[in-house]
């Protein structure tokens, strides 16, 4: 059985570091460059798979040498890597993160811009086999309707459908999310997302069995059952919140699926975004062993 599997974009970050943000038609000097695998859904599965969960990835690549370099690095993760070759380029992701660790994406869609009905029946045969399932948008026009297939068949499975929507799905508005939300368990919004959708936290908390919203500097909080939970964030010197989202995400659904309460579930989420944004690049996670010393220590912590 595979524990968890996720289906998203694979986009190979370019991250360039400055000092500042130029206005229009101004420039800015690049400090550092770095190429790292990225896409939010192949962030989280990496990431559990480190923690010791079993985790496949569905995805679309190039026939180029960024390709090679993604599964690569998936593979060597432990992450068992199911892909579609749609276009000549692996997408990529061009990122500018300033001295105060805000950043800034370009996303070339390249191969993750072209969905075909091959990974699609690939994903659904393979359901069986998976507990959860962790939707990400892919930017391409038709990745809503790619998922909301994904999360119908993923229902008759009994595999729980974990949905993060992001910028591109949150945008849409409630009425054409909730088509989607119809058949997730868990959904993970950031708090500008949650702005983005212009709908009520305790609604959208009813559509599903669990909202989990990542709230910056403030933490994180969730809502189950009418019941809302809140746990603060780790005090720590941000360097880069590229990834930030993804790492709390991967946390909280390790101690989630471990059998963890909800509160502990999103202070393992905000101890693992903690570690993420102190260095730069999107998958700077904490080691199996952090993770699992921190969860002990928690279960001698009466919330």
């Amino acid at each position: 059985m595979v524990d968890v599997a996720g289906v998203g974009p694979a986009l190979v970050d370019y991250i360039n570091t400055i000092e500042a943000y130029p206005p229009i038609g101004g420039h800015a000097v690049i400090k550092s460059s770095s190429r790292m695998p990225g896409g939010a859904a192949g962030n989280v599965i990496y990431a559990l798979s480190g923690f010791g969960l079993k985790c496949r990835f569905y995805t679309t690549i190039g026939e180029d040498e960024d390709g090679r370099f993604y599964i690569d690095e998936m593979t060597k993760k432990g992450v068992e890597v199911k892909y579609n070759i749609t276009h000549p380029l692996t997408g990529r992701c061009t990122i500018f993160v300033d001295s105060n660790g805000e950043r800034t994406f370009f996303v070339q869609p390249n191969a993750s811009g072209v969905l075909n009905e091959g990974l699609k029946s690939e994903i659904v045969f393979g359901l069986k086999e998976c507990d959860y399932i962790y939707l990400d948008p892919f930017p391409s026009a038709d990745s809503f309707a790619f998922h909301l297939d994904v999360a119908k068949e993923a229902e008759k499975h009994e595999c729980k459908v974990v949905l993060n929507p992001g910028y591109p799905y949150s945008s849409m508005g409630l009425e054409k999310l909730k088509k989607i939300l119809n058949h997730c368990s868990i959904l993970f919004l950031s708090e500008f997302e949650l702005k983005v959708l212009k709908a009520d936290v305790e609604i959208v908390a009813s559509m599903v069995d669990l909202l989990v919203v990542t709230l910056g500097r403030k933490g994180s909080m969730a809502i189950s059952g009418g019941k809302k939970f809140q746990a603060k964030a780790f005090e720590v010197n941000t360097v880069d919140t590229t990834g930030a989202g993804d790492a709390f995400a991967a946390g909280f659904l390790y101690a989630h699926i471990k059998g963890y309460g909800i509160e502990k579930s999103l202070l393992a989420g905000n101890f693992s975004a903690s570690k993420n944004v102190v260095r730069v690049g999107a998958r700077n996670f904490p080691e199996k062993r952090e993770i699992d010393d921190f969860l002990r220590e928690l279960e001698w912590t009466k919330l």
